[in-house]
């Protein structure tokens, strides 16, 4: 218990400023605290920081115009990717017969299946990393804080936004596109219906987001134009999320859907989308060559 107590305080105290971070664990240090009197102060001390942070406007701002509606935007996609992807785990998984491992057909097929899911669980995990790179780079004061409100958001999409968003919309908005499947054996399972969304949003939607946060609080040390470049790589990916939504096309009238996705500016925004796995591989690289160069 006494270790679970100081954990939670090394967690908690990290919402703090550096150097009063440094002082507060200094402070419990000498004065010899217990584990559970150590996180109720540390517990006030943050509540009260962050109550005086949030008379600002600039954190509403952030919560009212990204959080919220990133929160339930990735909570409507991660739910149609699930619902795509569950009919094929269910081939695999409910229907798996090792004889076919003979049949030249099955792995054209498999190839096929791991193809879509891996193309959709990469565009996920972009849009959502994206999502929590514009968040951290925001603000590197509240980004704890973004975390945990946009981890919130999650879950309510998760729980209430999304379900309820797919009732509506598969009730009143006409020639509405393909969304997750509501009949067949796939929805008869309680695991595909409503254990694996939530898979994917914790693996595919929360730890890219929350990575993301921590990539964009230290967009800083970058030069400007590269900034520039980043924010506009960020604000494009995030355009194509808004776009690719299902309930996006009904606002803007069903006629203009397919003029939008024949025209050159979307597919190019389109290939824009993955622009992470760049950042990513840059990052890799640059890490890795100045490790050899420190080393050497």
């Amino acid at each position: 218990m006494t270790r679970i107590c100081w954990w939670l305080v090394d967690l908690v105290s990290r919402m703090l400023e550096p150097g009063e971070r440094d002082a507060v664990r200094g402070d419990f240090t000498e004065s010899g605290e217990s584990g559970v009197q150590a996180l109720r102060d540390v517990l006030g001390l943050v509540v009260r920081r962050q109550a005086a942070s949030w008379k600002d406007w600039r954190p509403w701002v952030a919560f009212v115009g990204l959080i919220i509606p990133l929160g339930m935007l990735l909570s409507i996609v991660s739910w149609i990717t699930a619902g795509h992807s569950a009919t094929y785990f269910w081939m695999y998984a409910n229907n798996w017969d090792w004889a076919l491992l003979t049949d030249r057909a099955f792995w054209y097929a498999f190839a096929y299946c791991v193809t879509v899911i891996s193309h959709s669980f990469l565009l996920l995990v972009c849009w959502s990393w994206t999502a929590g790179f514009v968040l951290g780079s925001t603000s590197r004061r509240f980004v704890q804080v973004y975390g945990l409100l946009f981890c919130l958001m999650l879950v309510f999409g998760a729980l209430l936004g999304a379900p309820r968003y797919f009732a509506y919309f598969f009730q009143y908005v006409p020639h509405r596109p393909q969304t997750p499947d509501a009949v067949g054996p796939v929805d008869a399972l309680a695991f595909y219906r409503q254990i694996l969304p939530f898979i994917a949003q914790a693996v595919l939607v929360a730890v890219p987001s929350l990575w993301g946060m921590r990539q964009g609080a230290n967009l800083g040390r970058f030069p400007p134009m590269l900034r520039i470049v980043l924010w506009t790589a960020a604000i494009s990916t995030l355009g194509v999320l808004v776009i690719q939504e299902p309930g996006f096309g009904f606002f803007l009238r069903p006629f203009w859907r397919p003029w939008m996705w024949h025209a050159w500016q979307v597919s190019l925004l389109q290939m824009l989308v993955y622009w992470p796995v760049v950042y990513w591989t840059a990052s890799a690289v640059w890490r890795r060559r100045h490790g050899r160069t420190a080393s050497i």
